[in-house]
């Protein structure tokens, strides 16, 4: 009879330490999905992110279709649609979100407009033909160099 016991014992440790190793590997498997997950998440927010930038840019790329200012200490790209238009887009960092806001004239409003991304920081400078746009997205450093062909700086 003891030795019947003694194996169910055994068969129950065996079993014991099986669940517990199983549990450690779907809690280690959790981790590195999350990891993973978040990482593809914030590749493709940089990517979304510098892509409507460089089309935004592109898009404007004639004479006096882009402009860069300092409103209130922050850089603020701004965008004509057309040489002579008076509607210009602003983009903008605030509150840790790029921003889009559609003004008359040069009437450009910080903390209004629509939301396009999280970047906790931009800076932008111009340098002759060529524009410099530094992004802080997650705490990660990106950058857009453009050369504006037209001359449109």
């Amino acid at each position: 009879m003891r030795k019947h016991s003694m194996q169910n014992i055994l068969v129950l440790i065996i079993f014991s330490i099986f669940a517990v190793l199983s549990l450690v590997l779907v809690a280690v498997g959790i981790k590195f999905y999350t990891n993973i997950s978040n990482k593809v998440n914030d590749n493709s927010q940089m990517r979304n992110t510098v892509a409507y930038l460089e089309n935004k840019i592109r898009s404007n790329d004639y004479k006096g279709g882009i402009d860069v200012v300092k409103i209130d200490g922050k850089d603020v790209l701004i965008l004509s649609s057309t040489a002579d238009d008076a509607l210009k887009t602003a983009i903008y960092v605030d509150d840790g979100h790029l921003k889009e806001y559609l003004s008359q004239n040069d009437d450009v409003k910080l903390g209004y407009g629509d939301t396009i991304a999280d970047v906790q920081d931009m800076n932008i400078s111009k340098e002759g033909n060529n524009l410099n746009i530094v992004l802080d997205i997650n705490n990660t450093k990106y950058v857009i160099q453009k050369s504006i062909v037209s001359g449109a700086l």
